[in-house]
């Protein structure tokens, strides 16, 4: 085929090409997209008002519960009531709460603090009533208050609102304990949380010496806290109660069993058991060395399970011990002016009380009867 005729062939087949392409292209159709609205938000859980108010959310998803059209049961209100009508927050508020009273329910140092009504521990207690935990570490910090004796007192000094004080804490700290009790037996928890031990300090505290002792061997008996300490608050039982033989056993035993870290209070009360007995040259040492290494934490501690005069005593003898005549005459005279000694106790107060006493100076005349006699070489 020559060149004249190949090209009109060639010509003729991309013009065919051309209006097919073109034809395919107008079946194409381009349509703007309208957005779709948005879509309606889901109505709340039923109950979302009250779940708020405890702060779980409110939504239970559904599942079994639900009813046969799929909406959730609301069960939020089944969750807010089963806390509420015990008085208490939420479990896993008052869990933690617990984990946080069971870190710092035990320990060997019972220092004093500074709390007054209403602290940290009772509002804990009060909005989780049912955690055992929670209920000890109240009554913990409740026994453990400070009530300062005024400084400068004497027996004319009125002390009855530090006795209704003392008196009141003491009441609701037992009544914590008689709580937590109860919830234990309710939950079967044999856990030894050394409720007996500080029921033991409370009623000691109070002068109640029969029941302090029957509390101290309940708990000496779980062995729920540590033996040194509950011998040493036997020990003060022991000596207040006149069984001296007994408070010098188990006084001897509380010292030799505590560890160095927690052996200033057996010096205090074997101080105070062998004053009584009549060993005042070891009272005096070992009174001497407890006041010393003493940075005074802990005697107010061990005044804190002792009854009001009862402190008195041993605050006028450590003022003794350390030559202070002027605060020791002032503090035996409140002593003495109590009505809860009794004779032997007295007696022993009135001698501290003169030893202290300065001796009339020399002021020239005769040491004895006869010495003015003997120097003029009379009969």
């Amino acid at each position: 085929m020559t060149r004249a005729r190949l090209l009109p062939l060639l010509l003729g087949l991309s013009m065919v090409f051309v209006s097919g392409t073109a034809a395919e292209a107008k079946k194409v159709i381009v349509r703007n997209v309208k957005p779709a609205p948005p879509s309606p938000r889901p109505p709340p859980p039923p109950a979302w008002d009250q779940a708020e108010e405890i702060g779980n959310g409110g939504y239970v998803p559904s599942g079994p519960e639900a009813n046969g059209e799929g909406s959730p049961i609301a069960l939020v209100e089944a969750t807010a009531t089963v806390w509420a009508l015990a008085g208490s927050r939420s479990w896993t508020g008052c869990s933690s709460v617990a984990h946080e009273a069971s870190n710092q329910l035990f320990g060997y140092h019972e220092d004093v603090n500074n709390y007054r009504e209403n602290h940290h521990w009772a509002i804990q207690a009060r909005e989780c009533p049912n955690v055992p935990e929670v209920l000890a570490m109240a009554a913990r910090s409740e026994l453990l208050r400070r009530f300062d004796l005024p400084e400068g007192l004497d027996e004319t000094t009125d002390l009855s609102t530090i006795e209704t004080g003392v008196l009141d804490s003491r009441a609701q700290a037992q009544a914590w304990i008689d709580a937590a009790l109860v919830e234990q037996a309710r939950r079967r928890d044999n856990r030894g949380l050394g409720l007996e031990y500080w029921r033991g300090r409370a009623l000691l505290s109070t002068g109640d010496l029969v029941g302090a002792r029957k509390a101290l061997l309940r708990s000496l008996a779980r062995a729920s806290v540590e033996g040194w300490k509950l011998r040493r608050l036997l020990a003060l039982t022991e000596l207040y109660a006149g069984n001296l033989d007994a408070a010098l056993d188990l006084a001897k035993r509380a010292f030799i069993d505590a560890p160095e870290a927690d052996r200033v209070p057996s010096y205090f009360v074997l101080a105070l058991v062998l004053d009584r007995a009549g060993d005042q040259a070891g009272a005096r040492r070992r009174m001497q060395t407890a006041l010393d290494r003493d940075e005074g934490s802990q005697l107010r501690s061990l005044e804190s399970a002792m009854p009001l005069h009862e402190r008195l005593y041993t605050r006028a003898y450590a003022k003794t011990v350390r030559s202070e005549a002027s605060g020791a005459l002032r503090l035996w005279n409140a002593y003495l002016a109590r009505p809860e000694p009794e004779d032997p106790e007295r007696r022993l107060a009135e001698r501290h009380q003169t030893a202290l006493r300065p001796l009339p100076g020399n002021l020239g005349g005769p040491a004895h009867a006869n010495e003015g006699a003997a120097a003029s070489g009379g009969p």
